[in-house]
């Protein structure tokens, strides 16, 4: 995982790499960057180098992309916190949790448009995503500018300042936020149209692997 500055300059190289047809130096990383330092640049690429994203040869234009041909077919997508799925307990910041490396066929070349958060506890193990179960532990990615809620589809949403991923049902002046699980203890989420929630995205992917 990377942090945010991590994969600007990751970023940058691999723009740079497309467009050129050759690695930037590390004195025009330093002005791209608008970095007043080369130790600044080097010190990002000791570092990417230890995570395995690029190597360094001697000379002029050393940086190598671990994929020779000058672009990456993953997006780095920020990991932004977690979200419950039971009540919304947790605060929703979007906090720096590095990056998930996701595959451009995923994420549609837009990183932008997605994040990702970790999901805790188990209100929506019951449901599927690409046939894959949201539960406890796993990482769920949002697309942003999924505005339209859709019935019985789950999306992350924000409710007194705490995040939480849920299906959507709205009767008369009701808001029902509902979970679907396994376990039957948990209940919906009951507001009126005149409570504060917002979306602040889909879930269109779940991954498990921890």
């Amino acid at each position: 995982m990377l942090t945010e500055k991590q994969q600007k300059v990751l970023d940058t190289i691999t723009e740079f790499t497309a467009q050129n047809g050759k690695s930037p130096t590390i004195e025009e990383l330093k002005n791209i960057l608008e970095q007043k330092s080369k130790r600044w640049v080097t010190q990002y690429l000791e570092v990417l180098e230890k995570k395995w994203f690029l190597t360094r040869w001697s000379g002029y234009r050393s940086i190598r992309l671990w994929n020779t041909i000058g672009f990456q077919t993953t997006l780095n997508i920020p990991i932004l916190g977690y979200a419950n799925a039971g009540t919304p307990l947790a605060v929703a910041e979007q906090n720096d949790h590095g990056t998930l490396p996701i595959s451009k066929n995923i994420a549609k070349w837009s990183p932008e448009n997605y994040f990702v958060v970790k999901v805790e506890w188990t209100s929506m193990n019951n449901q599927k995503v690409n046939n894959k179960f949201i539960d406890n532990g796993s990482y769920v990615l949002i697309k942003k500018d999924e505005k339209t809620i859709k019935k019985w589809e789950p999306y992350l949403f924000v409710v007194d300042g705490g995040a939480t991923i849920k299906n959507f049902k709205r009767e008369w002046e009701n808001i029902y936020l509902t979970p679907n699980s396994k376990d039957t203890h948990h209940k919906p989420i009951i507001l009126s149209e005149y409570d504060e929630v917002q979306s602040n995205g889909k879930v269109v992917d779940v991954f498990n692997f921890d």
